[in-house]
């Protein structure tokens, strides 16, 4: 706070002595430390709150900036949800109930088509998987045949 060294102390500390003299100066300096210690507390007070006060406003400045991004995805949800169901409505609007049984009677016969489709395919591909296994067996017994002969 103050630039205050060691000689402006002994400075002050004679002139103190000379003035008040001997006997009094300890209960001066009794009544100087106990006003400045005081004067520290009462001034720590005071930075301590304006500090809270600091925080204080960051802290309602940063609530009020969240809320209107709240607010913001609030209108924007909002928004969408209204987009969708009048997006719904239009689509159901267009669409009616023989179009629905029609499109499930298809997707049906579809799947049924290709179910027969796939077991068909499952089938040969079985036949042919089989036939070269014959073909190797048949093969591999001539040359036993031939090393039987020699």
């Amino acid at each position: 706070m103050f630039d205050i060294g060691f000689w402006e102390l002994s400075l002050i500390g004679i002139v103190a002595l000379l003035v008040v003299g001997p006997e009094r100066l300890p209960a001066v300096a009794r009544t100087v430390g106990k006003y400045v210690g005081r004067a520290n507390r009462f001034i720590s007070n005071v930075k301590d709150d304006i500090s809270k006060e600091l925080k204080d406003e960051d802290l309602k400045r940063i609530l009020a900036d969240q809320q209107k991004l709240a607010d913001e995805y609030k209108k924007a949800a909002s928004s969408m949800n209204d987009s969708i169901a009048s997006e719904g409505e239009s689509i159901r609007g267009n669409v009616s109930m023989d179009d629905i049984l029609d499109i499930e009677e298809s997707n049906s016969n579809s799947d049924s088509n290709s179910r027969a489709a796939k077991t068909e395919k499952n089938v040969t591909d079985t036949q042919q998987s089989e036939t070269p296994n014959l073909e190797k067996q048949d093969t591999s017994s001539e040359p036993q045949a031939n090393t039987e002969k020699s």
